[in-house]
């Protein structure tokens, strides 16, 4: 069941219609709509809220490979805060409808990925390590290039 199958099937057992589900965090029924269709995730604030009205965990209704939310250290500063997560890169794409359906969790485990968050992490690595080749051999073209000018003179 994909998770927005399961924040409808959430509200539905709790016996709450879609649309004062909305009024209770915050927002209106289209957008509670999209949440539950999965055009969009809620705000982490409002997924507490939901999660508060459903009587629910986040992991009950969104699969823990779906998204991430860093652990905030509220004993810290906020200036320091910030220094602190700035460790993290947010990285969002808008990609066409038929990726969800490719990225279902059964494709994933079938490419050796435990989450879109794990195949997002491989791509990253693959990308570091050709660019990293690829910087190395501009570097030695350069290095060559400076050699045979030497040469020359």
């Amino acid at each position: 069941m994909g998770a927005n199958m399961k924040l409808q099937s959430k509200r539905l057992e709790k016996g709450i219609e879609q649309a004062d589900l909305a009024v209770r965090v915050g927002t209106n029924a289209p957008m509670m709509s999209n949440f539950e269709r999965y055009k969009c995730i809620p705000i982490p604030t409002m997924l507490n809220d939901i999660c508060k009205e459903l009587e629910c965990n986040i992991d009950d209704i969104y699969d823990n490979n779906e998204f991430y939310f860093p652990i905030r250290d509220n004993s810290l500063s906020s200036h320091k805060r910030i220094k602190k997560e700035q460790k993290i890169y947010y990285f969002s794409v808008r990609l066409p409808k038929e990726a969800r359906d490719t990225f279902t969790q059964a494709n994933l485990e079938k490419c050796g990925y435990h989450s879109l968050k794990d195949f997002a992490w491989h791509c990253w690595q693959g990308f570091e390590k050709q660019l990293s080749i690829i910087n190395k051999k501009g570097i030695q073209e350069t290095t060559i290039d400076n050699k045979e000018k030497s040469i020359n003179r």
